[in-house]
């Protein structure tokens, strides 16, 4: 799945966009408040972060199941 560029809302930090994918960590652009963040991939997406894009977050986690 290609995730990159996607954006995505965070419970904590809000909107962000994706920016890179690197071993197991994927990394937000969350703009001046926040800055850029890492996250454990794909850890993140099963509770604190999602797809904004609804279908391209149900195929992430029929890949991720």
């Amino acid at each position: 799945m290609r995730i990159m560029n996607q954006r995505v809302e965070h419970k904590r930090y809000g909107i962000g966009t994706i920016f890179a994918l690197k071993g197991k960590k994927v990394y937000v652009a969350f703009g001046k408040l926040y800055g850029d963040m890492a996250f454990p991939y794909p850890k993140v997406f099963e509770g604190d972060m999602k797809l904004v894009n609804q279908e391209l977050q149900e195929e992430l986690m029929e890949e991720l199941a």
